[in-house]
């Protein structure tokens, strides 16, 4: 039942109030541009379901999203061809991937003028930038994908902005929720996190939310950092440094948070290898595909088919009118449990039935 209670307290969607006039903007011929922090599976997804929402709503040409996770400008550009709308267009040329423009191109391409009315924007390092760079640029800007922007400093609160051309999609609590149904199931007595030291890093892998739960529950956290890869050929590097961290964590924890999106599923059944072996429990923060590749068990707060119909929402409601800083930040996402089974038996966690019940994915079941 605790397990029950807690899940169907996390359905229910907040209503957050919001701030300024109360009246509504007259907008035709809205220009929308798109902005990525980097290129990142969950971030095209999550502009893939917007698509589809806002083809429902009829402001695309019916949209087919890809088979496999596709590039975010590919999306972006079909979105761009199948618009039909009267008082609002995307612009094709108005996407940018900020990771790999250095920073004199982003200061010269934002500031000032721009092609664009409306930005949206996906990931914490973006929704930042503009944040602290607001009194520079002439658009609204909304931002998705983004762990806490409350802490990561893209908003003050579910109802606050720092700017009035600002919006910035708030779950509350999404990675401490995450965390502590981890302990509901599994309690346990340490907790083991790599990240890169760096504000952001701090923020997406929702650190704060967790040195909060340790302080209520009694638990432990040790923590190592890792420098996130710079490029490309950086990642032999990065492995190494990760592996190592972890190996180095084994003796002091019961369970590993694996917090970081830069890891690509196919090496996790190499980093995890001697974690596993010695009995420890793997907690994926980012995505169900971690799960998949080995980590033992993901409570997924982030669903991209939810927060893209929020976005299209949204999205809708600005162009009708409302005005930004009078839209709804606060959307809950439903809570989807993923086990591995084999995992489990190979580090040997005792899951409690009623958590098999009410899983939405097990992986696994081989025999070894």
């Amino acid at each position: 039942m605790w397990l029950a209670a807690a899940l169907g307290a996390l359905l229910v969607s907040g209503c957050g109030k919001t701030t300024g006039s109360n009246e509504r903007v007259e907008r035709k011929d809205v220009k929308i541009g798109c902005i990525i922090a980097e290129e990142y599976g969950p971030f095209s997804d999550q502009l893939s379901a917007a698509a589809e929402g806002l083809s429902q709503q009829g402001w695309l040409k019916e949209y087919q999203p890809p088979d496999q996770t596709s590039d975010a400008q590919s999306i972006w550009n079909e979105i761009c061809d199948l618009q039909q709308m009267d008082n609002a267009r995307f612009v094709k040329e108005s996407f940018y991937n900020m990771s790999l423009m250095e920073e004199k191109e982003i200061e010269d391409t934002f500031f000032g003028e721009t092609d664009a009315d409306l930005m949206l924007v996906f990931g914490t390092a973006a929704g930042v930038w503009l944040t602290e760079n607001a009194e520079k640029i002439s658009f609204d800007y909304m931002v998705y994908a983004s762990a806490d922007p409350i802490s990561g400093g893209i908003v003050k609160s579910e109802t606050e902005r720092f700017n009035d051309r600002s919006f910035a999609h708030v779950d509350p609590g999404r990675i401490g929720r995450q965390t502590e149904l981890a302990y509901e199931i599994m309690p346990f007595d340490s907790i083991g996190v790599v990240y890169e030291d760096s504000e952001a890093a701090y923020s997406y892998s929702g650190i704060a939310q967790l040195e909060a739960l340790s302080k209520k529950n009694g638990f432990t956290i040790h923590r190592l950092h890792v420098d996130e890869p710079k490029d490309e050929n950086d990642y032999d590097r990065y492995y190494q440094e990760l592996k190592e961290a972890y190996h180095r964590l084994i003796p002091d924890i019961d369970v590993l948070y694996i917090t970081t999106g830069m890891i690509e599923d196919e090496k996790l059944p190499w980093l995890l290898e001697e974690v596993h072996e010695a009995g420890i429990i793997t907690v994926a923060e980012t995505s169900e595909s971690q799960v998949e590749y080995g980590a033992m068990m993901h409570i997924t707060l982030s669903d991209a088919q939810e927060e893209g119909r929020f976005l299209a929402q949204t999205l809708k409601e600005y162009v009708d009118g409302t005005p930004i800083d009078q839209l709804n930040q606060v959307f809950l996402i439903s809570p989807h449990i993923s086990l591995n089974l084999d995992t489990i038996r190979k580090v040997g966690a005792k899951i409690p039935m009623s958590v098999y019940l009410i899983a939405d994915q097990i992986y696994g079941g081989s025999e070894k």
